[in-house]
């Protein structure tokens, strides 16, 4: 019963969206900062096409589960794929609940009819139909009910295209462990804002700290480290037991269920074996896990607010997902202004090729090794790239899964080609992907521009803003060919490529016919030096860039001009560089690197952070002849740092080594340092996931039994907590002097770089 029919209005952002049972619910935070909840009925469409009698076993179906809201009719749309208009059967849930269900069924029945708009999330799509998004501005106008706050009609202020927006002042709390997420919680203890500490030994004692806590600061985001994957399930299973919640939810009217989930899911993308953990959202606040969410780590809380704002995917389901998933939802919304029908998976299969169509069309991009006939170091060497090279060419040549070698321009001889693959490309239309991609370079290229425009915080955000940006458009280009893409398709990725190798080529050309000489090219960029190795001036490179552009038509800047510029030896073969390892010192003192130690994830702390010391120091020095004449220096640097482990100062944690486990334990053949660990781990009691990342300290690498070899993380933190830890000094000093060979042996005035680690001052090793 309604407690009052007066329509009343609330202006400010929308904070949160999500569904349960048959209701929409939204979260807005107006201009004072307090937060209401508000409720909508929805009722979804989705669009259904096959045999009448295949259909009428579905509308019956469907009318036995009461979840129609009104009587099916044929409606016009458009196919994505066919380009043409064809009657549909126009589906209105009456229960947006049962959709999930219904979807499962219909996937059992694929093949016998096509089912279109059913797996878009029931928030998104609601979203959709009423123009609004994630943190966008309205005015909302609602009624009283018994039932809370009904939405009666929505104004949006905002546009998710708009360049410039304002975001809410939001209150964050942080929530970490105080040791290794492995180490059960009741041995552990939570930090929350990095302050305050809460044992967990007693459980009620920390549920209700917890609690008075929420309560008190009543933060907008909790923002977690293992939160997903540890600290909720615990929370949430010790909550249920002990029958006390604490105010983890804003929202205490909606029925919330969870199901108390510990173990993730490993897959594999680009040949390397991901683990994500479970999700464990908040309802009416936000819980973002910086482990568990790759935007976070690449662009922070900006990077996830911009992309769910062009994506509409709310905000926790955004800083869990990929950026591929976002420019997927980008391109859905696309498709439906178009008007056409989203199929609920990929429907276009890979065409059947001959052995030598195979062979001209599966290939990547071109590289041009680096030419060391002169040696590994150059001088005045000028880096070019194409800006947003592969991304530029689906929207320049308007390469989408339902435009190339589309089904309306098969008999046209006239429409665009792939240079070498002679795929058509549609000429009458304009494809979702390239419309997609055109707003998005287009944002991009304008953060990248008012970051350097720009100081403080406001550039910051800038940044974080167009590197979400830059990963989605990376993306981009490997979701054309992933075989479960809603907008994906083999050839259009294979498009892609030919386009891109045709105009790396084309750039070299332009290079050499102006009497340069090409050093090193990889994909989208090209390195190049004058035949007299004189420095080139803006001039010069202004006008190669242009002429490149003329005859690519894709945008080229100047990356930099070095100085001097190394591509070190592979380690595998001293007389091989590395095509994608290379470093050196711009014109402006800025050092510029790629692929050595100290970029890599891998190594311990304490080496990276050495070469980044020594590389620092390089960077200071401007000509070769500058950096030989100064080796004193940077054998210091090495001397300093080689000094500290012979002496053991350096602090343990500085020195564990970091992999990404491949397999379960079970699965690993050789007893190595990763499958060592995860025994290690087992005996105490701790399941590691295939793909999850473990840490481990070198104790004796030569040692002849090989389960002492190596510790891992874990162990330490228990068993030899308080007490001194010792690792192999000799295994870590060939570490430093390997990095250190990486960097300086094209300048060393010596060979023997196994000379400084053989003056015999090594600690005795000794068992943990």
């Amino acid at each position: 019963m309604n407690l009052s029919d007066r329509a009343l209005q609330v202006e400010g952002f929308l904070f949160d969206v999500y569904h349960t049972e048959d209701r929409i619910y939204l979260w807005m935070k107006d201009y004072t900062g307090a937060n209401t909840l508000f409720y909508d009925f929805y009722q979804p469409v989705i669009y259904a096409d096959g045999p009448p009698e295949i259909l009428k076993k579905l509308v019956h179906r469907l009318y036995e589960l009461s979840a129609l809201a009104e009587k099916p009719y044929f409606e016009e749309k458009r196919l994505f794929y066919q380009n043409r208009l064809t009657n549909v059967l126009r589906i209105t849930l009456s229960k947006p609940s049962i959709l999930p269900t219904i979807t499962r069924k219909l996937y059992a029945l694929y093949g016998k009819f096509d089912i279109y708009h059913s797996d878009i999330d029931l928030p998104i799509s609601y979203m959709v139909e009423k123009k609004i998004f994630p943190l966008c501005k309205l005015i909302l106008t609602y009624k009283e009910t018994n039932l809370g706050k009904q939405i009666l009609h929505i104004d949006p202020l905002t546009k998710p295209t708009d360049l410039e927006y304002e975001i809410p002042n939001l209150k964050t709390l942080t929530l970490s462990l105080l040791k290794s997420h492995r180490i059960p919680i009741v041995s552990n203890s939570l930090i929350v804002n990095d302050s305050y500490e809460l044992p967990a030994k007693d459980p009620h004692s920390l549920l209700t700290s917890l609690h008075q806590i929420l309560t008190e600061e009543d933060p907008d985001i909790i923002l977690s480290s293992f939160g997903d994957q540890i600290i909720f399930p615990y929370l949430f299973f010790t909550s249920q037991k002990l029958k006390y919640m604490p105010a983890f939810d804003r929202d205490k009217t909606a029925p919330i269920r969870r199901q108390i989930q510990t173990k993730g899911t490993s897959f594999s993308t680009y040949g390397t074996i991901v683990y994500r953990a479970p999700s464990y959202p908040l309802f009416g606040r936000w819980h973002i896990d910086s482990k568990n969410s790759f935007v976070h780590k690449e662009a922070e809380l900006y990077g996830i607010y911009e992309l769910a704002r062009i994506s509409r995917l709310p905000i926790q389901k955004m800083a869990r997902a990929s950026t591929g998933k976002a420019l997927t939802y980008i391109e859905i919304d696309v498709a439906l202004r178009m008007g056409y029908l989203v199929p609920w998976q990929k429907s276009a299969v890979e065409a059947p090729k001959t052995a030598l169509q195979l062979l001209n069309a599966d290939r990547g991009g071109l590289v041009f090794q680096p030419d060391i006939y002169k040696g590994y170091i150059w001088e005045n060497v000028a880096q070019l790239d194409f800006a947003q090279m592969y991304p530029s060419i689906m929207v320049l040549h308007n390469i989408s899964p339902e435009c190339v070698n589309c089904l309306c321009c098969t008999d046209d001889p006239d429409v665009p080609q792939v240079p070498k693959l002679d795929y058509k490309i549609c000429d009458k239309r304009r494809g979702v992907v390239s419309i997609a991609l055109e707003h998005v370079l287009e944002r991009r290229s304008y953060y990248k521009r008012m970051k350097k425009e720009t100081t403080g915080e406001r550039s910051i955000g800038y940044d974080r803003k167009q590197s979400s940006l830059k990963w989605m458009l990376v993306t981009s280009f490997g979701y054309l060919g992933y075989r479960n893409a809603k907008f994906g398709r083999l050839e259009s990725h294979e498009s892609v490529n030919a386009f891109g190798r045709e105009k790396l080529l084309t750039a070299k050309e332009v290079a050499e016919e102006r009497g340069y000489i090409l050093v090193h090219a990889i994909t989208d960029s090209i390195f190049i030096q004058k035949e007299n190795a004189e420095p080139f001036t803006k001039s010069e490179l202004d006008d190669l860039s242009k002429e490149v552009e003329i005859r690519t038509k894709i945008k080229m800047d100047t990356d930099g001009i070095y100085t001097w510029l190394l591509f070190p030896p592979s380690s595998q073969d001293a007389n091989m560089p590395v095509a994608n390892r290379y470093m050196g010192r711009f014109s402006s003192g800025e050092l510029k690197s790629r692929g050595i130690g100290s970029r890599r994830k891998d190594l311990p702390l304490f080496i990276t952070n050495a070469q980044a010391e020594m590389v620092k120091w390089m960077a200071t020095k401007a000509t070769i002849k500058e950096l030989k004449d100064s080796e004193e220096e940077i054998l210091s640097i090495y001397q300093t740092h080689d000094d500290m482990l012979k002496a053991g100062s350096v602090p343990w944690r500085k020195l564990l080594m970091r992999r990404s486990t491949s397999k379960t334990i079970n699965e690993y053949q050789v007893h190595g340092p990763s499958a060592i660990s995860l025994l290690q781990l087992q005996d105490l009691g701790m399941q590691v996931e295939a793909g999850e990342k473990i840490h481990y300290l070198v104790v004796k690498s030569k040692a002849k039994v090989s389960e002492i070899r190596y510790a891992v993380k874990e162990l330490l933190e228990l068993k030899r907590e308080g007490k001194t830890i010792h690792w192999d000094t000799n295994y870590y000093r060939k570490l430093l002097a390997s990095s250190f060979r990486e960097i300086w042996a094209p300048f060393a005035s010596f060979t023997d770089f196994d000379s400084l680690k053989e003056d015999q001052m090594f600690l005795p090793f000794t068992d943990i």
